[in-house]
């Protein structure tokens, strides 16, 4: 077996996200998706070698739901492989296809469409059936009990939180490609009724239809690519334990865990220093506070004050979703492929409007599971 070193993104797409894609059906959806793609990296079907799905029966409404999903995604008597989580494992399933030696192409996709599965009613089968599930428990509830376990000061957490959506509703209102296009204010947020201490409604951003699709090839393929190849040189993922019961959760250890995986890989010694940008997985403001601590880009407990300051904005020293993150764009279960597409595209210098100056190296983030006990890491960079 020939095992290669390296994997490059060749191309990628999304389709355009909307609140309701009620114009085609599921695997119409998956169709745009995949051949967008493609077509961005200047290669035809016939061209993959295998093609990785991530989705999920629960969320697709159909039992085996591959079945009408793997042909639009460009798996017609092809191999193909799905993995039932949330979308960026299936670029880390891709990467290591490649890596074997057994595939030179690859093309990763996934989609969401909650307009016909509503994702909070579906995320409640996830919960243990005599203990949790009957109390009513919800990601959002989830996403209060992660963030109620900071240690730090709650008021200045809250003001923190407030400036994360503020800069993310208002790289949104700039990004031609989120759904979410209309920025918010400090103050609509704070007159915005609790949904779940100390989760505000207003943070809790609107779910969308879409897909997203990324070309991956191996060394050998990523030369003759008429596209810059952005290399994916550190991967790393980790579960952590299952059940709320799991503490202190506003650590992230898992996410911490597979930080250190993929900077190891990639040999970053300090991301602080050594990353232009990075794509993270904001389920909600908090979430993107706690993950500027797990991914080392600042100290532990420097968090807060490194939102309030502008640090993270689109210019500031570390940009942090300059794509507008979760709160411009919810795909939900297709939202962790869609932070490697970002970083992809700012990588390659199309970010459009919300491109970072002169990126050569950046992170992209996926989540799954409740409370995000599950997280892969990539470190991306065009060089």
């Amino acid at each position: 077996m020939n095992i290669q070193s390296r994997v490059a993104i060749l191309g990628g797409a999304q389709t355009v996200p909307a609140a309701c894609r009620d114009d085609v059906r599921l695997e119409e959806l998956v169709f745009e998706a995949a051949e967008a793609a493609l077509a961005d990296a200047g290669m035809e079907r016939g061209e993959l070698d295998t093609v990785v799905m991530a989705g999920a029966d629960q969320m697709d409404g159909r039992s085996i739901s591959s079945m009408m999903t793997a042909c639009p995604a460009g798996a017609y008597l092809k191999d193909e492989i799905r993995t039932t989580v949330e979308g960026s494992y299936a670029a880390v399933l891709a990467c290591m296809r490649i890596m074997s030696g057994e595939f030179d192409t690859a093309l990763a996709i996934t989609w969401a469409k909650t307009s016909e599965s509503p994702y909070d009613r579906v995320s409640t089968l996830s919960y243990d059936p005599f203990y949790e599930r009957p109390v009513g428990l919800s990601d959002v509830l989830d996403a209060a009990a992660v963030a109620s376990t900071f240690p730090g000061s709650k008021s200045e957490l809250a003001d923190a939180a407030r400036s994360v959506t503020v800069k993310n509703r208002a790289n949104g209102a700039a990004n031609p490609r989120a759904f979410l296009r209309a920025p918010v204010s400090r103050e609509l947020l704070g007159d915005s009724p609790y949904v779940a201490y100390p989760i505000r409604r207003a943070e809790v951003p609107e779910a969308c239809d879409g897909a997203v699709a990324v070309v991956l090839g191996s060394k050998r393929r990523a030369e003759s690519s008429p596209r810059q190849a952005v290399w994916m040189d550190g991967i790393g993922w980790a579960t952590g334990d299952y059940g709320i019961e799991a503490a202190p959760p506003a650590r992230m250890d898992t996410l911490r865990a597979a930080a250190e995986r993929a900077y190891t890989m990639a040999g970053v010694t300090d991301a602080s220093r050594e990353v232009d940008f990075a794509e993270v997985f904001d389920a909600t403001p908090y979430h993107e506070i706690f993950a500027y601590e797990a991914l080392g880009l600042v100290p532990d407990g420097a968090g807060p004050a490194f939102a309030v300051a502008g640090g993270s904005e689109l210019h500031g020293d570390l940009p942090v979703n300059p794509s507008g993150g979760l709160q411009a764009t919810n795909l939900r279960f297709a939202s962790g492929l869609g932070r490697i597409l970002e970083a992809y595209l700012q990588l390659g210098g199309r970010a459009g409007p919300v491109q970072v100056a002169s990126p050569s190296q950046g992170i992209a983030h996926g989540a799954t599971t409740f409370p995000a006990q599950s997280h892969a890491v990539f470190v991306m960079r065009n060089y």
